[in-house]
């Protein structure tokens, strides 16, 4: 499974774990034990075909690797630096879906634009897809949601896919 690495500022003189905001556009993408450095021209240069989304009820087959790139993205995110709330990742997965290549103002904004690229990057996916898929996440982030502070879909995606990760 490729994902993409979170680079950490001087992690040797920080007891507390600081994201490095890397503002070149460049991806880390780590698959064992190699890495690889990316610079993908944009997110939506990366989305391919005219394909329309089946209703994402749930998460349709065919889709699921699409799904879990992302999820596995937030859970990632979420072990190393702390939960996001369920509203942050709704805000962040609402901006993607809407201005895909817009202005990340966030750590896990940016975090989350390199996961899915790299989703996009390795599966044919067209705009409207990709639409679905995080329109189909924000949902779930909205469902989960009981309060401002509530970290219910991360703690969810810790209980089914946390162990996949280890």
């Amino acid at each position: 499974m490729l994902r993409t690495a979170i680079p950490i500022e001087n992690p040797e003189t920080h007891p507390k774990l600081t994201p490095k905001f890397a503002m070149n556009g460049e991806i880390i993408i780590v698959c064992n034990d190699e890495d690889v450095v990316w610079q993908p021209p944009s997110l939506q240069s990366l989305f391919r075909g005219d394909l329309r989304p089946p209703e994402f009820g749930a998460y349709p087959v065919g889709y699921d690797d699409a799904f879990l790139v992302l999820d596995l993205h937030a859970l990632e995110y979420g072990s190393l630096l702390g939960d996001p709330t369920d509203l942050e990742m709704r805000d962040v997965y609402s901006n993607l879906r809407r201005r895909p290549d817009g202005r990340r103002g966030s750590f896990l904004h940016e975090y989350m634009w390199q996961g899915a690229a790299l989703m996009a990057a390795t599966r044919p996916i067209s705009q409207d897809e990709f639409e679905g898929i995080l329109a189909r996440i924000e949902r779930s982030c909205r469902t989960y949601r009981v309060g401002l502070a509530s970290r219910n879909y991360l703690a969810s995606l810790h209980e089914t896919l946390g162990k996949a990760m280890h």
